[in-house]
C-alpha cells in the first residue's frame, strides 16, 4: 500500500491528478458500508450475468472464510486517503523555490522526484499515519460484520449479545485492538524509515 501510494501520490502525481482524482474523490465520498455492499452486489451481478464465480461475498463458516473482498476493503479505503493526501502535498512541494532551483540546474525529473520531492513529502505522510491507521482499524468493525468474518469485533459485539456482558472479554478485545493498532502503525513507520534510510544513503 505504501509503494502504491508513493507511485500515484508522488512520482506519478500529474497522471494521478488528471485521471484518478475524480474517481478517488467519488470513492472517498461513499460511506464504507455502502462501498462494501456495492462490491458484494457487483460480484453477484457478475455471477448472474456470466455464471462465473469470482470471489466470496461473505464467509459461510470458519472453514470457508471470505478473504479477498475484506482485504481489498481494508486496503483500498486508506489507500484512497493516502494518494489524495500525497497528491496535495506533492503539489505544494513542487512549487517550492528549492525544487524550481533544482529544475533550473538541469537535474533530471527522476532525480528531483526521488531525492527532493519524496524526502520533503515524507514528513506529511508520517504525520498522517496515525489517522490512516485509525481509519483501517475502525473499518475492521464494518468489514467483519458485513462480510460475516469472525474476528476481534465479533467477540466484542455478537458474543456479548448472545451470552451477555462479559467484562474480561471486553478488556481482552480492547487490548487486542490496541495491539493491532500499534503493530500496524509500527509497520508503516518502519517502512517509511527504511525508505528514508535508502534515500539518505543513495
Amino acid at each position: 500500500m505504501i509503494t502504491i501510494s508513493f507511485l500515484f501520490g508522488i512520482w506519478l502525481w500529474k497522471i494521478s491528478v488528471k485521471y484518478l482524482n475524480g474517481a478517488l474523490s467519488l470513492l472517498g465520498m461513499i460511506p464504507d458500508f455502502i462501498f462494501i455492499l456495492l462490491m458484494q452486489l457487483m460480484v453477484n451481478l457478475i455471477y448472474k450475468s456470466t455464471g462465473i464465480k469470482t470471489v466470496k461475498v461473505a464467509s459461510l463458516s470458519m472453514d470457508d472464510p471470505a478473504l479477498f473482498l475484506p482485504i481489498v476493503t481494508l486496503v483500498l479505503i486508506p489507500l484512497i486517503y493516502f494518494i489524495r493526501a500525497l497528491n496535495e502535498h506533492t503539489h505544494e512541494v513542487i512549487s517550492e523555490d528549492y525544487i524550481l532551483t533544482a529544475i533550473g540546474k538541469g537535474l533530471s525529473k527522476p532525480r528531483i522526484y526521488l531525492y527532493h520531492v519524496t524526502t520533503n513529502v515524507l514528513p506529511y505522510l508520517k504525520a498522517d499515519l496515525k489517522k490512516i491507521t485509525g481509519i483501517m482499524i475502525s473499518n475492521l468493525f464494518v468489514v467483519e460484520y458485513l462480510y460475516n468474518t469472525r474476528g476481534i469485533t465479533t467477540m466484542l459485539f455478537q458474543i456479548q449479545v448472545k451470552f451477555g456482558y462479559q467484562y474480561n472479554l471486553v478488556v481482552l478485545c480492547l487490548i487486542s485492538i490496541m495491539l493491532l493498532y500499534i503493530s500496524v502503525l509500527s509497520t508503516f513507520k518502519l517502512l517509511i524509515y527504511i525508505v528514508e534510510r535508502i534515500l539518505r544513503h543513495a
